[in-house]
Protein backbone atom coordinates (compact mmCIF):
# COMPACT_ATOMS: atom_id res chain seq x y z
CA UNK A 1 0.00 0.00 0.00
CA UNK A 2 1.40 3.36 -0.99
CA UNK A 3 2.30 5.98 1.58
CA UNK A 4 -0.41 8.32 0.32
CA UNK A 5 -2.99 5.76 1.37
CA UNK A 6 -1.41 4.49 4.57
CA UNK A 7 -1.84 7.78 6.41
CA UNK A 8 -4.67 10.22 7.14
CA UNK A 9 -5.16 13.27 4.95
CA UNK A 10 -3.29 16.28 6.31
CA UNK A 11 -4.98 19.68 6.71
CA UNK A 12 -3.27 21.06 3.61
CA UNK A 13 -4.87 18.26 1.57
CA UNK A 14 -8.41 18.91 2.75
CA UNK A 15 -11.15 20.45 0.60
CA UNK A 16 -12.14 23.42 2.72
CA UNK A 17 -15.58 23.82 1.13
CA UNK A 18 -16.47 20.35 2.42
CA UNK A 19 -15.32 21.30 5.92
CA UNK A 20 -17.53 24.40 5.80
CA UNK A 21 -20.54 22.32 4.73
CA UNK A 22 -19.77 19.74 7.40
CA UNK A 23 -19.47 22.45 10.07
CA UNK A 24 -22.80 23.93 9.00
CA UNK A 25 -24.35 20.48 9.23
CA UNK A 26 -23.07 20.09 12.77
CA UNK A 27 -24.97 23.24 13.74
CA UNK A 28 -28.17 21.78 12.31
CA UNK A 29 -27.62 18.47 14.09
CA UNK A 30 -27.20 20.33 17.37
CA UNK A 31 -30.44 22.25 16.81
CA UNK A 32 -32.30 19.01 16.05
CA UNK A 33 -30.83 17.38 19.16
CA UNK A 34 -31.91 20.22 21.43
CA UNK A 35 -35.34 20.58 19.80
CA UNK A 36 -36.46 16.97 19.68
CA UNK A 37 -34.18 14.67 21.67
CA UNK A 38 -34.02 16.27 25.11
CA UNK A 39 -37.76 16.16 25.71
CA UNK A 40 -40.25 19.03 25.67
CA UNK A 41 -43.13 20.33 27.71
CA UNK A 42 -46.65 19.53 26.46
CA UNK A 43 -47.60 21.60 23.40
CA UNK A 44 -50.34 23.26 25.48
CA UNK A 45 -47.59 25.06 27.41
CA UNK A 46 -46.09 26.60 24.26
CA UNK A 47 -46.28 30.33 23.60
CA UNK A 48 -47.12 31.66 20.12
CA UNK A 49 -43.37 32.13 19.63
CA UNK A 50 -42.77 28.50 20.55
CA UNK A 51 -45.34 27.33 18.00
CA UNK A 52 -43.85 29.53 15.28
CA UNK A 53 -40.32 28.31 15.99
CA UNK A 54 -41.46 24.69 16.04
CA UNK A 55 -42.90 25.04 12.54
CA UNK A 56 -39.95 27.02 11.17
CA UNK A 57 -37.34 24.66 12.56
CA UNK A 58 -39.28 21.60 11.39
CA UNK A 59 -39.18 22.95 7.85
CA UNK A 60 -35.59 24.20 7.95
CA UNK A 61 -33.87 21.52 10.04
CA UNK A 62 -35.71 18.21 10.34
CA UNK A 63 -33.69 15.55 8.44
CA UNK A 64 -31.83 18.14 6.30
CA UNK A 65 -28.54 18.13 8.16
CA UNK A 66 -28.37 14.38 8.62
CA UNK A 67 -28.92 14.25 4.85
CA UNK A 68 -25.90 16.51 4.33
CA UNK A 69 -23.72 14.43 6.66
CA UNK A 70 -24.71 11.17 4.96
CA UNK A 71 -23.98 12.70 1.54
CA UNK A 72 -20.56 13.84 2.76
CA UNK A 73 -19.90 10.37 4.21
CA UNK A 74 -20.27 8.80 0.77
CA UNK A 75 -18.25 11.58 -0.83
CA UNK A 76 -15.50 11.00 1.71
CA UNK A 77 -15.37 7.32 0.76
CA UNK A 78 -14.75 8.32 -2.85
CA UNK A 79 -12.00 10.73 -1.79
CA UNK A 80 -10.28 7.92 0.10
CA UNK A 81 -10.47 5.71 -2.98
CA UNK A 82 -9.09 8.52 -5.15
CA UNK A 83 -5.83 8.31 -3.23
CA UNK A 84 -5.33 4.78 -4.51
CA UNK A 85 -6.68 2.25 -6.98
CA UNK A 86 -10.31 1.49 -6.08
CA UNK A 87 -9.60 -2.21 -6.63
CA UNK A 88 -6.62 -2.16 -4.25
CA UNK A 89 -7.41 -4.62 -1.41
CA UNK A 90 -5.29 -2.56 0.99
CA UNK A 91 -7.50 0.52 0.69
CA UNK A 92 -10.55 -1.66 1.33
CA UNK A 93 -8.89 -3.21 4.37
CA UNK A 94 -8.03 0.24 5.72
CA UNK A 95 -11.55 1.50 5.09
CA UNK A 96 -13.00 -1.47 6.99
CA UNK A 97 -10.75 -0.75 9.96
CA UNK A 98 -11.83 2.88 9.84
CA UNK A 99 -15.48 1.85 9.93
CA UNK A 100 -14.94 -0.63 12.75
CA UNK A 101 -13.34 2.06 14.90
CA UNK A 102 -16.17 4.47 14.10
CA UNK A 103 -18.70 1.76 14.99
CA UNK A 104 -17.04 1.24 18.37
CA UNK A 105 -17.08 4.96 19.11
CA UNK A 106 -20.71 5.13 18.00
CA UNK A 107 -21.78 2.21 20.20
CA UNK A 108 -20.28 3.79 23.31
CA UNK A 109 -21.83 7.13 22.38
CA UNK A 110 -25.25 5.55 21.80
CA UNK A 111 -25.33 3.56 25.03
CA UNK A 112 -23.98 6.24 27.34
CA UNK A 113 -25.05 9.53 25.80
CA UNK A 114 -27.26 9.83 22.72
CA UNK A 115 -29.48 6.88 21.82
CA UNK A 116 -30.20 8.57 18.48
CA UNK A 117 -26.51 8.28 17.57
CA UNK A 118 -25.70 8.27 13.84
CA UNK A 119 -22.11 7.03 14.03
CA UNK A 120 -22.84 3.32 14.43
CA UNK A 121 -25.58 3.27 11.74
CA UNK A 122 -23.28 5.15 9.37
CA UNK A 123 -20.37 2.82 10.10
CA UNK A 124 -22.36 -0.40 9.65
CA UNK A 125 -24.16 0.87 6.55
CA UNK A 126 -20.81 2.10 5.22
CA UNK A 127 -19.67 -1.49 4.72
CA UNK A 128 -22.33 -1.78 2.01
CA UNK A 129 -20.55 0.93 0.02
CA UNK A 130 -17.59 -1.33 -0.61
CA UNK A 131 -19.19 -3.44 -3.39
CA UNK A 132 -20.00 -0.22 -5.29
CA UNK A 133 -16.46 1.13 -5.42
CA UNK A 134 -15.91 -0.05 -9.01
CA UNK A 135 -19.56 0.05 -10.13
CA UNK A 136 -20.72 2.08 -13.10
CA UNK A 137 -22.47 5.41 -12.62
CA UNK A 138 -25.74 3.91 -13.82
CA UNK A 139 -25.50 1.06 -11.32
CA UNK A 140 -24.82 3.48 -8.48
CA UNK A 141 -27.75 5.76 -9.27
CA UNK A 142 -30.24 2.97 -9.98
CA UNK A 143 -29.22 1.15 -6.80
CA UNK A 144 -29.53 4.35 -4.77
CA UNK A 145 -33.12 4.85 -5.92
CA UNK A 146 -34.13 1.21 -5.52
CA UNK A 147 -32.73 1.12 -1.99
CA UNK A 148 -35.25 3.83 -1.11
CA UNK A 149 -37.96 1.20 -1.47
CA UNK A 150 -36.32 -1.29 0.91
CA UNK A 151 -37.96 0.07 4.10
CA UNK A 152 -41.36 0.03 2.39
CA UNK A 153 -40.93 -3.58 1.27
CA UNK A 154 -39.51 -4.61 4.63
CA UNK A 155 -42.50 -3.15 6.46
CA UNK A 156 -44.95 -4.99 4.20
CA UNK A 157 -43.10 -8.29 4.68
CA UNK A 158 -42.90 -7.74 8.43
CA UNK A 159 -46.63 -7.14 8.64
CA UNK A 160 -47.38 -10.14 6.41
CA UNK A 161 -45.20 -12.40 8.57
CA UNK A 162 -47.43 -11.92 11.58
CA UNK A 163 -44.43 -11.11 13.78
CA UNK A 164 -45.23 -8.19 16.06
CA UNK A 165 -43.34 -4.99 15.47
CA UNK A 166 -41.24 -3.85 18.45
CA UNK A 167 -43.08 -1.30 20.55
CA UNK A 168 -41.60 2.09 21.30
CA UNK A 169 -40.19 2.10 24.85
CA UNK A 170 -42.41 3.55 27.58
CA UNK A 171 -40.17 3.85 30.61
CA UNK A 172 -41.59 6.71 32.62
CA UNK A 173 -39.50 7.21 35.73
CA UNK A 174 -36.70 4.89 34.58
CA UNK A 175 -33.07 5.85 35.02
CA UNK A 176 -31.30 7.57 32.16
CA UNK A 177 -29.08 4.63 31.19
CA UNK A 178 -31.96 2.15 31.43
CA UNK A 179 -34.05 4.33 29.14
CA UNK A 180 -31.10 4.86 26.80
CA UNK A 181 -30.42 1.13 26.47
CA UNK A 182 -34.10 0.45 25.77
CA UNK A 183 -34.19 3.03 22.99
CA UNK A 184 -30.97 1.70 21.46
CA UNK A 185 -32.51 -1.80 21.36
CA UNK A 186 -35.61 -0.38 19.71
CA UNK A 187 -33.70 1.61 17.05
CA UNK A 188 -31.55 -1.34 16.13
CA UNK A 189 -34.43 -3.82 16.13
CA UNK A 190 -36.15 -1.61 13.54
CA UNK A 191 -32.99 -0.66 11.63
CA UNK A 192 -34.27 -2.12 8.35
CA UNK A 193 -36.98 0.55 8.37
CA UNK A 194 -34.56 3.45 8.77
CA UNK A 195 -30.99 2.66 7.76
CA UNK A 196 -31.39 1.97 4.00
CA UNK A 197 -31.89 5.69 3.43
CA UNK A 198 -28.32 6.21 4.65
CA UNK A 199 -26.98 4.01 1.87
CA UNK A 200 -28.97 5.93 -0.74
CA UNK A 201 -27.36 9.18 0.39
CA UNK A 202 -23.93 7.55 0.65
CA UNK A 203 -24.24 6.49 -2.98
CA UNK A 204 -25.30 9.97 -4.07
CA UNK A 205 -22.27 11.39 -2.28
CA UNK A 206 -20.02 8.76 -3.81
CA UNK A 207 -21.31 9.65 -7.28
CA UNK A 208 -20.80 13.38 -6.60
CA UNK A 209 -17.24 12.74 -5.47
CA UNK A 210 -16.45 10.62 -8.48
CA UNK A 211 -17.44 13.50 -10.77
CA UNK A 212 -16.06 16.33 -8.59
CA UNK A 213 -19.50 17.94 -8.55
CA UNK A 214 -18.74 20.14 -5.54
CA UNK A 215 -15.74 21.68 -7.28
CA UNK A 216 -17.70 22.13 -10.51
CA UNK A 217 -20.60 23.84 -8.77
CA UNK A 218 -18.21 26.07 -6.84
CA UNK A 219 -16.53 27.13 -10.08
CA UNK A 220 -19.82 27.98 -11.80
CA UNK A 221 -21.95 30.47 -9.81
CA UNK A 222 -24.74 30.36 -12.40
CA UNK A 223 -25.20 26.64 -11.83
CA UNK A 224 -24.96 27.13 -8.06
CA UNK A 225 -27.70 29.78 -8.13
CA UNK A 226 -29.94 27.52 -10.21
CA UNK A 227 -29.38 24.66 -7.78
CA UNK A 228 -30.16 26.95 -4.84
CA UNK A 229 -33.39 28.16 -6.45
CA UNK A 230 -34.46 24.67 -7.53
CA UNK A 231 -33.73 23.30 -4.06
CA UNK A 232 -35.85 25.92 -2.33
CA UNK A 233 -38.75 25.48 -4.75
CA UNK A 234 -38.49 21.70 -4.54
CA UNK A 235 -38.42 21.73 -0.73
CA UNK A 236 -41.62 23.77 -0.58
CA UNK A 237 -43.30 21.88 -3.42
CA UNK A 238 -42.64 18.39 -2.08
CA UNK A 239 -43.82 19.39 1.38
CA UNK A 240 -47.01 20.86 -0.10
CA UNK A 241 -47.71 17.65 -2.03
CA UNK A 242 -47.05 15.60 1.09
CA UNK A 243 -49.53 17.70 3.05
CA UNK A 244 -52.18 17.32 0.34
CA UNK A 245 -51.82 13.54 0.35
CA UNK A 246 -51.76 13.48 4.15
CA UNK A 247 -55.01 15.45 4.28
CA UNK A 248 -56.73 12.66 2.35
CA UNK A 249 -55.62 9.87 4.68
CA UNK A 250 -58.59 8.17 6.36
CA UNK A 251 -58.84 7.85 10.14
CA UNK A 252 -57.87 4.18 9.85
CA UNK A 253 -54.47 5.22 8.53
CA UNK A 254 -52.85 5.56 5.11
CA UNK A 255 -52.98 2.87 2.47
CA UNK A 256 -49.72 1.26 1.40
CA UNK A 257 -49.43 3.57 -1.60
CA UNK A 258 -50.28 6.65 0.45
CA UNK A 259 -47.71 5.68 3.06
CA UNK A 260 -45.03 5.21 0.41
CA UNK A 261 -45.88 8.54 -1.24
CA UNK A 262 -45.81 10.42 2.07
CA UNK A 263 -42.46 8.89 2.98
CA UNK A 264 -40.83 9.53 -0.40
CA UNK A 265 -42.11 13.09 -0.65
CA UNK A 266 -40.62 13.92 2.75
CA UNK A 267 -37.28 12.45 1.64
CA UNK A 268 -37.36 14.52 -1.55
CA UNK A 269 -38.26 17.59 0.51
CA UNK A 270 -35.29 17.03 2.84
CA UNK A 271 -32.90 16.36 -0.06
CA UNK A 272 -34.02 19.51 -1.88
CA UNK A 273 -33.40 21.79 1.06
CA UNK A 274 -30.12 20.07 1.90
CA UNK A 275 -28.90 20.66 -1.67
CA UNK A 276 -30.04 24.29 -1.45
CA UNK A 277 -28.04 24.77 1.75
CA UNK A 278 -24.91 23.33 0.16
CA UNK A 279 -25.28 25.53 -2.93
CA UNK A 280 -25.78 28.56 -0.70
CA UNK A 281 -22.57 27.85 1.20
CA UNK A 282 -20.58 27.28 -2.00
CA UNK A 283 -21.85 30.58 -3.40
CA UNK A 284 -21.05 32.47 -0.19
CA UNK A 285 -17.54 31.02 -0.11
CA UNK A 286 -16.75 32.58 -3.50
CA UNK A 287 -16.67 36.10 -2.04
CA UNK A 288 -14.02 37.49 0.29
CA UNK A 289 -16.54 38.55 2.92
CA UNK A 290 -18.41 35.27 2.65
CA UNK A 291 -15.24 33.22 2.97
CA UNK A 292 -14.23 35.19 6.05
CA UNK A 293 -17.67 34.68 7.61
CA UNK A 294 -17.64 30.94 6.91
CA UNK A 295 -14.10 30.26 8.12
CA UNK A 296 -15.19 29.36 11.68
CA UNK A 297 -17.51 26.71 10.22
CA UNK A 298 -14.51 25.09 8.53
CA UNK A 299 -12.85 24.64 11.92
CA UNK A 300 -16.00 23.01 13.31
CA UNK A 301 -16.15 20.76 10.23
CA UNK A 302 -12.53 19.66 10.59
CA UNK A 303 -13.40 18.55 14.13
CA UNK A 304 -16.84 17.16 13.21
CA UNK A 305 -16.47 13.93 15.18
CA UNK A 306 -15.22 15.75 18.27
CA UNK A 307 -17.99 18.34 18.04
CA UNK A 308 -20.67 15.71 17.48
CA UNK A 309 -19.59 13.80 20.59
CA UNK A 310 -19.21 17.05 22.53
CA UNK A 311 -22.86 17.99 22.02
CA UNK A 312 -24.22 15.13 24.10
CA UNK A 313 -21.20 15.21 26.43
CA UNK A 314 -22.15 18.77 27.38
CA UNK A 315 -25.93 18.49 27.40
CA UNK A 316 -26.60 15.13 29.04
CA UNK A 317 -24.78 15.88 32.35
CA UNK A 318 -26.41 19.32 32.53
CA UNK A 319 -29.87 17.88 31.94
CA UNK A 320 -29.30 15.11 34.49
CA UNK A 321 -27.92 17.49 37.12
CA UNK A 322 -30.73 20.01 36.84
CA UNK A 323 -33.62 17.73 35.87
CA UNK A 324 -34.09 19.41 32.51
CA UNK A 325 -35.11 16.41 30.40
CA UNK A 326 -38.67 16.83 29.11
CA UNK A 327 -38.71 20.46 30.27
CA UNK A 328 -37.68 22.25 27.08
CA UNK A 329 -39.71 24.52 24.83
CA UNK A 330 -38.71 25.32 21.22
CA UNK A 331 -37.56 28.80 22.25
CA UNK A 332 -35.32 27.50 25.03
CA UNK A 333 -34.02 24.60 22.92
CA UNK A 334 -33.10 26.82 19.97
CA UNK A 335 -31.47 29.42 22.24
CA UNK A 336 -29.44 26.68 23.92
CA UNK A 337 -28.29 25.23 20.60
CA UNK A 338 -27.18 28.62 19.29
CA UNK A 339 -25.37 29.41 22.54
CA UNK A 340 -23.46 26.12 22.60
CA UNK A 341 -22.46 26.36 18.96
CA UNK A 342 -21.48 30.05 18.90
CA UNK A 343 -20.00 30.39 22.38
CA UNK A 344 -18.37 26.97 22.80
CA UNK A 345 -17.96 24.86 19.69
CA UNK A 346 -16.89 27.51 17.19
CA UNK A 347 -14.27 29.23 19.37
CA UNK A 348 -13.04 25.97 20.87
CA UNK A 349 -12.57 24.42 17.42
CA UNK A 350 -10.61 27.45 16.23
CA UNK A 351 -8.50 27.48 19.38
CA UNK A 352 -7.72 23.77 19.20
CA UNK A 353 -6.84 23.75 15.50
CA UNK A 354 -4.56 26.73 15.92
CA UNK A 355 -2.40 24.43 18.03
CA UNK A 356 -3.08 20.93 16.72
CA UNK A 357 -3.70 19.35 13.33
CA UNK A 358 -6.55 17.11 14.53
CA UNK A 359 -9.38 17.26 17.03
CA UNK A 360 -9.04 14.86 19.98
CA UNK A 361 -11.66 12.40 18.70
CA UNK A 362 -10.18 12.57 15.20
CA UNK A 363 -6.75 11.88 16.70
CA UNK A 364 -8.11 8.78 18.47
CA UNK A 365 -9.87 7.63 15.30
CA UNK A 366 -6.65 7.91 13.31
CA UNK A 367 -4.59 6.19 15.97
CA UNK A 368 -6.90 3.16 16.14
CA UNK A 369 -7.32 3.05 12.35
CA UNK A 370 -3.70 3.36 11.27
CA UNK A 371 -2.18 1.54 14.23
CA UNK A 372 0.28 4.26 15.16
CA UNK A 373 0.13 7.40 17.24
CA UNK A 374 -0.44 10.41 14.96
CA UNK A 375 1.52 13.59 15.46
CA UNK A 376 -1.05 16.00 16.82
CA UNK A 377 0.99 19.19 17.17
CA UNK A 378 0.42 21.84 14.53
CA UNK A 379 2.84 21.03 11.72
CA UNK A 380 1.12 22.16 8.54
CA UNK A 381 -0.34 25.36 7.22
CA UNK A 382 -4.08 25.55 6.93
CA UNK A 383 -5.47 25.63 3.40
CA UNK A 384 -6.98 28.88 2.20
CA UNK A 385 -10.74 29.16 2.15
Amino acid sequence: MGESVNRPAMPSERIVALDVIRGFAMFGVLIAYCMWSLGTLPAEAYTPLDNALENIVAFAVDSKFYTILAFLFGLGFQLQLSRSDAADPDIVRLYRRRLLVLALIGLVHALLLRNGDILLPYALTGFLLIPFRCASDRTILVAALLILLVPFGARLLWQASGVAMPERPDLAGAGYLTENFAWVRYWYATAILNWPGNLTLFLFGFYAGRHALVSKVTADPVVARRILAAGLVGAAGFLFLRARIGAGVPDAGPSAIQGLAISLLFSFHAWSLAVAYMAMLLLAGRTRSGASFLRPLASVGRMALTNYLMQALLLVPICLAFGLFDRFTPTIALTLAIAIFVLIQMPLSHFWLSRFDFGPAEWLWRWLTYGRVPTSEKATAEPAL
